[in-house]
């Protein structure tokens, strides 16, 4: 029998392998999202971060209602890494997924209006001393993180 190929993050908790899915050529930003996450626990598995993947599913409209006064506030980014580095106090990253038409051919950002409102959210943590990254696709995260880890 030949070798099976396993996701290695289906043994982080279990202890149990699983067959990879192998990934289609357009991934959606959660998806994006959830291979940088696996990434970087496998990587790094000192580091602490949250991930909100609240767009990746409906919620109900009690739900709604509930998070609208837990989370009142639009724009923050998908993930949030607790990591001090130079005059840091960590890093958020606004995933994208690849090829998102996120920056315009000018390289500014695009003026989709869920965008600019990240950008405004983005604009109040910095002031607050983080470093917020938009960007598209897992790979472009890993540089991100990875340069950040340089400070």
């Amino acid at each position: 029998m030949g070798k099976v190929n396993t996701d290695p993050m289906s043994q982080y908790h279990s202890r149990k392998t699983a067959k990879v899915v192998k990934p289609t050529t357009v991934r959606t930003e959660w998806q994006e999202q959830l291979a940088f996450c696996k990434w970087l626990k496998m990587q790094y598995p000192q580091v602490r971060f949250r991930s909100d993947i609240q767009s990746a599913g409906k919620l109900s409209p009690a739900m709604q209602n509930i998070k609208l006064i837990l989370d009142p506030f639009r724009g923050f980014p998908d993930i949030t890494i607790y990591l001090k580095r130079g005059e840091f106090c960590g890093l958020m990253i606004e995933m994208k997924r690849e090829n998102s038409g996120l920056y315009l051919k000018d390289g500014s950002l695009s003026n989709a209006k869920h965008v600019q409102e990240q950008n405004e959210m983005h604009e109040f943590l910095r002031e607050n001393a983080w470093q917020v990254v938009f960007a598209e696709g897992m790979d472009e995260a890993i540089l991100v993180f990875k340069n950040y880890l340089l400070y």
